[in-house]
């Protein structure tokens, strides 16, 4: 049983690619979604469409502006927590640049703009939900990391994989700082999860990862939404710095 209902969330990451299902998911579960995003007119019509299906849960869309980060998060926090009384749980879905590359055709800036993107966008999220978190009943920050991101390899973009690795460090940390606040702060390492048509990823090719996927089939957005949910729920209260991993059991390490 995953308990969910009562609680809000706050998802970036949420509009498009493999992130639609786990609003959904949970949505029917009575978890209210924030979903924090670039693509509002995308977003809006994912929210009508969710809304008007009549589950528990409600899902209300904020969209980001020029601001800096920390200032309008902070405005976008304040506004969920006005709207729905509470955020409980903060997930950074955050995709890559979208750039299939090796390291030979990589240039240090190139690498530290990806890096940048993933990393101080998880980290943004979490610090400026801290405040928030710490008044929640049951607190959770979901951060994610990729199979090449934890263990290596050549299949993933070489920017994208090393970036979901230092997402992968970061949670780590975060975990080891927050539990003094009863925060719970994990991971989920993906493997070759499909996206919707028209989303870039940071594999050129994800069906290249096929014969290395033990349970020989890709993953879908609803696998992925299940762990989700998992990480979510109240029932996962004791676990803090781990990582489950949506792969179909490809690991690297």
């Amino acid at each position: 049983m995953q308990t969910l209902h009562n609680r809000t969330c706050v998802f970036a990451g949420a509009a498009a690619g493999d992130g639609t299902a786990a609003v959904e998911a949970l949505l029917k579960g009575g978890m209210n979604v924030a979903v924090m995003t670039h693509q509002a007119g995308r977003a809006n019509v994912l929210a009508e469409q969710l809304n008007a299906r009549g589950y528990p849960g409600k899902c209300a869309v904020y969209e980001e502006n020029g601001k800096g980060p920390a200032e309008k998060q902070t405005e976008t926090y304040e506004a969920v927590e006005k709207q729905f009384g509470s955020v409980d749980v903060v997930i950074s879905n955050m995709g890559s640049l979208g750039r299939a590359n090796e390291p030979e055709t990589v240039t240090s800036e190139e690498l530290m703009e990806n890096i940048s993107h993933l990393i101080c966008g998880a980290f943004d999220m979490a610090m400026t939900a801290l405040p928030f978190l710490k008044r929640s009943r049951a607190p959770r920050v979901i951060l994610m990391t990729s199979v090449e991101g934890r263990g290596g390899g050549t299949l993933e973009s070489f920017t994208n994989s090393v970036a979901k690795g230092a997402v992968h460090s970061l949670m780590l940390n975060l975990a080891a700082r927050f539990a003094k606040y009863g925060i719970c702060v994990n991971g989920i390492s993906k493997g070759a999860i499909l996206r919707i048509e028209g989303v870039e990823s940071g594999f050129a090719d994800p069906y290249s990862m096929l014969p290395f996927i033990p349970m020989g089939r890709m993953g879908t957005p609803e696998d992925l939404a299940e762990a989700i949910c998992f990480f979510a729920s109240e029932e996962s209260a004791y676990l803090t710095g781990q990582v489950l991993s949506v792969s179909g059991g490809m690991e690297r390490n």
